[in-house]
């Protein structure tokens, strides 16, 4: 897969093809999903992508390199795709648009991310990735790093003051694709959890269409 974190959402289109034998299927998964899985607070994005080791090969100088394969149990990888579908149909609703974010008196709509204040304290505004519309508070530690001390989701807020005015956010339809990609893979692997499976992660292929292909 490309490589992605909180702040940098933005990849092609790539692919995760789990090899059982001469059987495989192939996942395909468009830059949008991928970023998805990278919001605040979705502890299941990053667990997914550890459990298919889209990293464990990855290096700064030269990304994910061509033909990058892990191995891994069936058991392990199917329960990674089952609390992803079931941690994606939980906020579907939301996640089915990109956001903007607007302040009162003001017509102008925001994207990005910018420094706010609220409630006396310091935050960043933030759009990124798409799907999300939030405000991340940070605590300041003099023994340490700033930590996040809270995470206001915009999304389901109708207004939040902060010191700029009272924030609130626009909405506007997109495509997410993981409830109708993800189930196909379960099916594949569901068979198959007592299997040591090879996993195989390609970068920059076709931008899919709504969903995988695959052979069972």
């Amino acid at each position: 897969c490309g490589i992605i974190n909180s702040s940098a959402t933005t990849m092609p289109s790539s692919a995760i093809i789990v090899h059982d034998g001469e059987k495989s299927h192939r996942l395909l998964i468009t830059h949008r999903d991928w970023g998805i899985l990278w919001g605040p607070m979705f502890v299941e994005g990053p667990l997914f992508s550890k459990a298919f080791g889209v990293y464990d090969n990855f290096t700064v100088a030269s990304g994910i390199p061509r033909g990058s394969r892990v191995n891994r149990r069936g058991r392990d990888v199917f329960a990674a795709a089952l609390a992803l579908v079931t941690a994606v149909e939980c906020d579907a609703e939301l996640l089915r648009y990109d956001y903007s974010y607007g302040f009162a008196g003001d017509p102008v709509r925001h994207g990005g991310a910018q420094s706010i204040g609220v409630r006396g304290m310091e935050g960043i505004l933030s759009t990124r990735p798409k799907g999300y519309c939030y405000i991340e508070l940070h605590c300041r530690n003099e023994a340490g790093p700033t930590r996040v001390a809270e995470v206001i989701d915009l999304r389901v807020s109708r207004g939040v003051q902060t010191d700029s005015g009272v924030v609130k956010s626009y909405r506007r339809k997109a495509a997410m694709n993981w409830l109708e990609t993800l189930p196909p893979l379960l099916e594949f692997l569901r068979s198959r959890q007592d299997r040591e499976l090879t996993i195989e992660h390609q970068d920059h292929v076709a931008e899919p269409g709504a969903a995988a292909d695959g052979g069972a």
